[in-house]
């Protein structure tokens, strides 16, 4: 293991889920050597009105990662869905490893949100379409939720495990997700880009092409990507798959 390969790995969860649904996934991960992190994302399930902002995300990941820091790790970050947002403004530089202390070496984006400096989701949606059939219900007072969430996001699942999972999802501040993105660390540190091929969510179309964005920007980091054959939570349908394109991350390192 050389002196820049991740010894932890930091999970960025999505907007309808919380760190409970990342157990298979860690479970699977458990016989390795990692010291793995899902910190809450406040702007999940928050107080109606809701209270938690982007900022408020973006302090909670960077505080896992100082800790991790702290702690001796450089860190692997795994962020999925709207988690590839927060991970957009949560690796700054001063995260990075350093003569003095380790830091952030690598990100995997699991069919993320991948958005360019100075655009906004709401652009990549005008751009490229809505390519999802997530059926967003709205409370009125800056909350959003999957009404479909068993068809949508669990789509590769046994209906009735489906139907359950769909119970553990959260609400979400739909203007946490609104602001505009001003970083890009794929730019800076090798980044590996998961496409799940039956993903509803965020489809696989659209997936490719926030991809060939990120590509034709450039930037002095390697950017390769992967593909699950799963909807859009591989971390429970397919986890097995997941710690095999962590530990493909892992190996670029080497």
């Amino acid at each position: 293991m050389s002196d820049q390969s991740p010894t932890a790995i930091l999970i960025i969860h999505g907007a309808y889920f919380l760190p409970s649904s990342w157990q298979p996934l860690i479970n699977g991960l458990s016989h390795s050597q990692f010291t793995i992190r899902c910190p809450r994302l406040p702007s999940c399930g928050d107080e109606r009105p809701p209270k938690a902002t982007l900022d408020d995300d973006v302090a909670a990941v960077r505080t896992a990662a100082k800790e991790l820091i702290n702690a001796g790790h450089n860190i692997l970050v795994l962020a999925h869905s709207y988690g590839g947002i927060v991970a957009s403004e949560a690796i700054t530089e001063e995260l990075y490893p350093n003569s003095n202390r380790k830091g952030i070496v690598s990100l995997v984006l699991l069919s993320a949100w991948l958005i360019q400096p100075g655009d906004t989701l709401e652009d990549v949606i005008k751009k490229y379409g809505f390519q999802c059939e997530v059926e967003l219900g709205n409370n009125g007072d800056g909350t959003v939720f999957a009404k479909n969430a068993p068809s949508s996001f669990y789509n590769d699942i046994d209906p009735v495990v489906a139907w359950e999972l769909a119970k553990e999802n959260v609400t979400h501040n739909w203007f946490a997700a609104s602001g505009k993105i001003t970083r890009a660390p794929w730019k800076d540190i090798p980044t590996l880009y998961v496409f799940c091929l039956r993903d509803l969510a965020i489809m696989v179309p659209l997936q490719r092409s926030m991809v060939q964005d990120a590509v034709d920007a450039g930037g002095d980091a390697r950017f390769v990507t992967e593909e699950i054959d799963s909807g859009h939570c591989p971390f429970v349908s397919r986890p097995e798959e997941v710690v095999r394109v962590v530990e493909k991350a892992l190996r670029g390192l080497e």
